[in-house]
């Protein structure tokens, strides 16, 4: 009998053992290390309503991180620990738990509690959310762009089972105005550009690859591109694209390639897409501006050229037009005394600012040349709304002046409800 005490008396203690053992770990923080960067995950909000959670990390306790948001969403909060002359730079890759596709995430808000160390907290737009568990991997874009192996797990605090779209048949026209794309092709999980797992199973080398055929009046438009595209579904999430690649029109046929979709098993999804035209601009879409006289700076002294000017000394337009219903200011050309990016390139830059923010609209630098007609290579990417633009100019070798041509012009945009086909490569 005795016997029998002591043996239960050894199993209740081992099972208590085990019980705390088991409650340890599992409060023990997840953490990441990735590129030289510690993220440990301090924990999860849901709601409008959002407070960083409070860490026995130290120097955590007397920030009070917050952020508000106009529906119910998920954050994440996780801390940052990298050199102190160094910047994280990193974002979240959102996975289901079967792995079947990812969407991105960057920190809303950035918080120091002390050099070196940041609590960041990121907005889930998208997420599983008919899953019971939801998996995070950390990427890294501080120069050296890496994926983690390790994994955040997190509880998914609001289940849902998503409602159902309609998808349209394909090809499937969409029009705005004079314009008309049809999505001939839509197809998820295809071989992305930015592979970091090197797997191609892995939801993170997967990519979409969608094609249109574009006319403007009836007739083939070889003079247009989608440059944007935002993927939603029944349930809520929303993604925009994060990095994409463009063929060249041919004969009006144009597509994207973006990183990354959706999930594909739950519902079709919507593609609102967005197309600007990239040359045949009219008289009165384009402005020229000739002989600005080219300024030794740095980035800094360009982007502080303004509407209203935050350097109050040296804000005066070299130059200012209307178009349409935008008065539009040009600021001066600088080359830059702080950059260096080799090949004996000796890059620039200038600014140009409207009066009001420039939503549904495109800015393209149509040309530039210095005084003796060369033509100066630049880089022309799309902007979003706003009031300001800054435009790069490549190499601007020893130019004194410069002759600009620019085009304020409008976008078209059209929507799609399609199911997309699953890659086989």
């Amino acid at each position: 009998m005795k016997a029998k005490f002591v043996l239960l008396a050894v199993a209740v203690i081992l099972i208590i053992a085990v019980a705390v053992g088991i409650f340890f770990w599992s409060s023990k923080p997840q953490v990441i290390t990735i590129g030289g960067t510690k993220l440990t995950l301090l924990g999860v909000t849901y709601g409008k309503h959002h407070v960083a959670p409070k860490s026995k990390i130290a120097g955590t306790r007397r920030n009070g991180a917050r952020m508000d948001t106009t529906n119910d969403t998920l954050v994440v909060w996780i801390l940052s620990e990298h050199k102190a002359n160094q910047y994280g730079g990193e974002q979240l890759l959102v996975s289901d738990e079967a792995g079947t596709g990812c969407v991105s995430a960057w920190a809303n808000m950035n918080s120091e509690v002390k050099p070196g160390t940041q609590l960041e907290g990121f907005t889930l737009n998208a997420y599983p959310r008919w899953d019971k568990k939801i998996v995070l991997r950390a990427q890294t874009w501080n120069g050296n762009q890496r994926l983690s192996k390790d994994k955040f797990v997190i509880n998914n605090p609001k289940r849902e089972t998503a409602p159902k779209w309609t998808a349209e048949a394909m090809p499937d026209t969409q029009t705005d105005g004079d314009f008309s794309a049809t999505l001939t092709k839509f197809v998820y999980g295809v071989h992305g550009f930015s592979d970091f797992s090197g797997a191609a199973s892995d939801p993170a080398s997967k990519a979409v690859n969608v094609e249109f055929h574009l006319e403007q009046n009836g007739v083939a438009a070889t003079n247009w591109e989608p440059i944007h595209l935002t993927t939603s579904d029944a349930s809520g999430n929303e993604s925009s694209l994060n990095s994409w690649s463009n063929p060249e029109n041919k004969n009006g046929n144009a597509g994207m390639t973006y990183q990354w979709g959706l999930w594909s098993s739950q519902t079709p999804w919507k593609l609102r897409v967005e197309f600007s035209q990239k040359s045949s601009f009219s008289d009165d879409e384009l402005w020229t501006v000739t002989n600005v006289t080219v300024k030794s700076g740095t980035w800094q002294d360009m982007s502080g050229y303004g509407y209203n000017g935050r350097n109050s000394r040296t804000n005066s337009a070299i130059a200012e037009t209307t178009i349409g219903d935008f008065h539009l200011k040009m600021f001066p050309v600088f080359q830059f005394t702080d950059q260096n990016r080799g090949n004996n390139e000796k890059p620039g830059g200038f600014r140009v600012s409207s009066d009001k923010s420039t939503d549904g609209y495109q800015m393209t630098l149509v040309s530039a040349t210095d005084e003796n007609g060369r033509k100066i290579p630049y880089y022309d990417g799309s902007g979003w709304g706003g009031n300001d633009r800054q435009f790069q100019l490549q190499n601007l070798r020893n130019a004194k002046s410069v002759n600009i041509t620019l085009a304020l012009h409008k976008s078209r945009f059209v929507e799609f409800i399609a199911k997309p086909e699953i890659s086989s490569k």
